[in-house]
């Protein structure tokens, strides 16, 4: 049997398309199955469209896998985020206001799920090779079901997880880069804890 130039191109170009699917998700995926905590300092860039400009926020992030995260804003507006396994709390010091949710009824809007918990990536992400740039490897995770993100970057360098682009639309990307990168350190478990500060307004009920 014989088969056009044109018809093995193709075969040939899906089998490499496979074959380099199969290579991120299975090195994402190992990335994943190694890493207990990670802790580090973030750039975060996202556009703001009504004044044609970049905001610029700086802060500290730490995780422990599985489940619990601290995501800290020092610039330009004090906030915390804290999941602690079961909750997720929003302190939000500029306006006197904690706001708690269950985090089952908004995990799948979590970007950094696919990270912070101990599951197969590909059960909830289509997983591709983003190409090499900038000095990285990078994979791109679309999400399978409907998110208010359409899909995230994971660039990674030197074996750790060094930015991360979050894509709500093709003109609207959140930018993190992460500095100061310490990866399955030991992390007080206190870290990961939520106290209501005195005289704060407290907005939903915890678990």
């Amino acid at each position: 049997m014989r088969f056009s130039k044109s018809i093995k191109t193709v075969a040939l170009l899906g089998l490499l398309s496979v074959g380099s699917w199969a290579s991120a998700q299975a090195s994402l995926q190992a990335y994943v199955n190694n890493l207990k905590t990670f802790s580090a300092d973030f750039e975060q860039i996202q556009p703001d469209e009504s004044v044609f400009s970049l905001n610029k926020a700086q802060g500290r992030f730490q995780l422990n896998r599985p489940g619990q995260l601290v995501w800290i804003y020092d610039t330009p507006t004090p906030q915390k985020i804290v999941i602690d396994g079961v909750n997720l709390w929003v302190f939000d010091e500029d306006l006197d206001q904690v706001t708690v949710r269950p985090i089952e009824d908004i995990k799948g809007d979590i970007p950094l799920s696919w990270i912070l918990y101990d599951e197969n990536i590909e059960d909830k992400f289509k997983i591709l090779d983003a190409g090499h740039r900038n000095g990285m490897d990078w994979y791109n995770l679309t999400p399978k079901k409907s998110t208010y993100f359409q899909s995230i970057e994971v660039g990674m360098k030197d074996g750790e997880m060094a930015e991360v682009w979050m894509y709500q639309s093709a003109d609207n990307i959140t930018k993190v880069r992460f500095y100061n990168i310490e990866s399955n350190h030991v992390i007080p478990l206190k870290n990961f804890q939520f106290n209501v500060p005195e005289g704060v307004d407290l907005v939903g009920e915890a678990l």
